[in-house]
């Protein structure tokens, strides 16, 4: 409200402005007496004006940043909150450098809808109305003459506006392709380092901000055909103006000041036009962005509450898997032309509507990217008990579907067919917060914030006291190797803790688990990447964390799983075998297989004489 009283303020001078002129011209130098209007007043008049303006000025364009600040904070944190409600579903398909994309550089764009040039435009229409009104109440022929540009303003902005909106909509989506592919390699550039591949990737950015560049140079090449054709348009109607009402002056039909009012008033009627086209670029480039945006917010979180959520209050941990079933559907762009033809997947080609010429404005709300869905079988059938306090192995070959199975755990997904049940409840009756605080993940590449080492242990937990962060750490067997640090808990980590090793991550992550003090634990292949004294020292933490805890442990190395209660064998989806160690040793199936070819590993043939015995 206060942008728009502002706004209406600023109206004042613009528009008093040439109606003074008219008076001084008139009446004060035309020496009319009886108008009551002298020199001094006019000039006073004037200085009040001026005055005001300025101050409103200020005061309006001070508001404005202060709205589009909140704005943009406002638009980004609901962004990102509804981002944090979506399932894994929606993260396995994008790059976390389009996710970014979205959430920093379209809202970003957005910002620029309550900017202080886009914000006049609308006033500026305010302003056209006014100025006509004024310009009939000066000469009705002469007004209704100026008018006939408007048609052709009119079908010059249906035609180029679109097409400045699609190619806008080309360069944001560029954009994310370049974010994407930045933000993946950028993290992942150890790996180009090692494999020679800097020259490639730097062809691969250099050829993505060349598209870019030339979708850029597109639309800003139609908005100045737009801006041109306009101020082409305007001063046509103004030279005719000028001739036609200077007529009208020489035959005594119209005063002289009267005719600089009018143009005064013309020039309030055309200029917002012309200021429209030149800041053009950058409405549809915010409208491209807000549709961006509102693309991400339209996504339905798949996995979501019931109506009215159970808490739960004190979990036991009995956990039973009642036949599920579960279909993995990634979406992916289509990776082929209309002709069958490669498309290169970093580059976005040109957007182009679907007509050459619109009488009226058309929809320009954009089709959705080419996309097919490929679907994958990765549970089939899957039942088995798990009582509280147990431990529970998941083993058999890569890609059979073990990590898969613990994620509908924290309903990370939720199964397509059957049903995981907790405490005696299907998991999807539960409030969704209240379920995680119940569970604590170790995986084998675990993620550690940037941040203190107090920060990254207390993460679960971050109203924890000190002494319950050394407790935690001195159980992950990780006190010790911390105090050594000049900082100790107060020692900042690089991204992802690289700074670290591998049994140091591990064993500040089994902390961070310890600390939240989970009912139900899961352990991801949380040993397989160490050496032999850090896995010692890790597997001792481990046992200390699944003290009275439901456990389930995904291991390669069979014989990290030989003491759980239930060892479950998965093979292509499916539950090949259950049982314990011994039950399943003398059964001869696939576990026997799997753990017999990992022992002739450990003793390659040829190297008996040197094993210990």
């Amino acid at each position: 409200m206060a942008i728009v009283a502002l706004g209406l303020l600023q109206f004042i001078v613009p528009l008093a402005s040439p109606w003074l002129t008219k008076i001084l011209i008139d009446d004060v130098l035309g020496q009319k007496p009886d108008s009551g209007w002298t020199l001094q007043r006019v000039v006073t008049t004037f200085a009040v004006l001026y005055g005001v303006s300025v101050i409103v000025s200020f005061a309006r364009n001070n508001v404005t940043s202060r709205l589009g600040s909140r704005m943009v904070a406002g638009i980004r944190r609901q962004l990102y909150e509804h981002i944090q409600k979506l399932s894994q579903r929606f993260y396995d398909s994008r790059q976390v450098g389009s996710i970014l994309s979205r959430v920093i550089n379209d809202v970003n764009g957005a910002q620029n809808l309550v900017g202080s040039n886009v914000i006049n435009v609308a006033f500026d229409m305010i302003m056209v109305i006014f100025a006509a009104c004024f310009l009939f109440s000066l000469n009705v022929k002469l007004a209704l003459l100026s008018l006939w540009i408007l048609p052709i303003y009119y079908l010059t902005f249906t035609n180029l506006n679109v097409r400045i909106r699609f190619a806008s909509r080309s360069v944001n989506r560029q954009m994310e392709r370049i974010s994407g592919v930045l933000v993946e390699r950028i993290s992942g550039m150890k790996i180009v380092q090692s494999f020679n591949r800097e020259q490639t990737e730097l062809q691969r950015f250099d050829r993505q901000s060349e598209q870019h560049i030339n979708h850029s140079l597109s639309a800003q090449l139609l908005s100045n055909t737009l801006g041109r054709i306009s101020q082409t348009v305007g001063y046509s109607g103004t030279l005719i103006t000028w001739a036609i009402g200077g007529a009208l002056v020489l035959q005594g039909e119209m005063t002289i000041g009267s005719l600089v009012a009018f143009n005064a008033y013309l020039g309030q009627l055309y200029g917002p036009i012309q200021r429209f086209a030149e800041v053009n670029v950058t409405i549809q480039n915010a409208m491209t962005n807000i549709e961006r945006i509102f693309e991400v917010f339209d996504i339905e979180p798949d996995v979501k509450n019931a109506e009215r959520p159970l808490p739960i209050k004190n979990c036991a941990g009995d956990i039973r898997f009642d036949n599920v079933s579960f279909t993995y559907e990634t979406e992916l762009p289509v990776s082929k032309g209309d002709k069958g033809a490669p498309v290169d997947p970093d580059i976005v080609e040109k957007m182009k509507p679907p007509k050459s010429f619109y009488w009226i404005p058309p929809k320009t709300k954009p089709d959705p990217p080419p996309t097919t869905i490929e679907t994958r079988v990765a549970l089939k059938r899957i039942s088995f008990h798990a009582k509280p306090g147990q431990v529970v192995a998941l083993v058999g070959p890569s890609g059979a579907g073990k990590s898969t199975l613990i994620n509908f755990i924290p309903r990370f997904y939720d199964v397509n067919e059957g049903a995981v049940y907790v405490d005696g409840r299907n998991i999807k009756e539960y409030d969704i917060y209240d379920l995680r605080k119940q569970i604590a993940v170790v995986l084998q590449d675990n993620i550690l914030f940037s941040g203190t080492v107090y920060d990254n242990i207390a993460y679960g937990r971050p109203e924890a006291t000190m002494e319950e962060v050394f407790e935690a750490a001195k159980a992950a067997n990780a006190h010790e190797f911390i105090t050594k640090w000049d900082k100790g808990y107060d020692t900042v980590l690089g991204e992802r803790g690289v700074r670290l090793s591998g049994g140091q991550k591990q064993r500040l992550a089994i902390a961070r688990a310890l600390l939240k003090d989970p009912r139900i634990l899961i352990l991801d292949e949380a040993t397989s990447a160490l050496d032999a004294e850090s896995e010692e020292l890790v597997t001792e933490a481990l046992n200390n964390l699944m003290k009275n805890r439901t456990t389930f442990v995904i291991a390669h190395r069979l014989a990290t799983v030989v003491r759980a209660d239930q060892i479950i064998v998965i093979d292509n989806g499916e539950i090949a075998e259950c049982g314990t160690h011994d039950e399943l040793m003398k059964r001869n199936g696939l576990y026997r297989e799997l753990y017999s070819k990992q022992l002739k590993a450990m003793r390659p043939k040829g190297m008996e004489q040197y094993m210990l015995r």
